[in-house]
């Protein structure tokens, strides 16, 4: 069995993340269609996709590289930007 690389740098993919008044809201990594801001957890604001899509929301779309989150397929239309 070959040992893990600890130098080797984490692969990163195009990744679907929001911008609301400017500020990033990225994929949380293991729950699904949960979009977190910066900050400490108990400060930190979160969003649903559902929110984020909503009809007047200030959200923008946009897209980072980020390493590789298992349910962002979900979102239809990001791969397009």
């Amino acid at each position: 069995m070959k040992l893990m690389d600890l130098n080797k740098k984490a692969e990163t993919v195009p990744q679907p993340i929001f911008y609301v008044h400017g500020i990033p809201y990225l994929p949380h990594y293991s729950s699904r269609h949960l979009w977190v801001g910066p900050g400490p957890l108990d400060k930190r604001k979160e969003y649903t996709t559902t929110e984020l899509l909503e009809k007047g929301s200030p959200a923008r779309l946009s897209v980072m590289m980020l390493w590789k989150r298992s349910w962002t397929d979900d979102i239809k239309g990001w791969k397009m930007l």
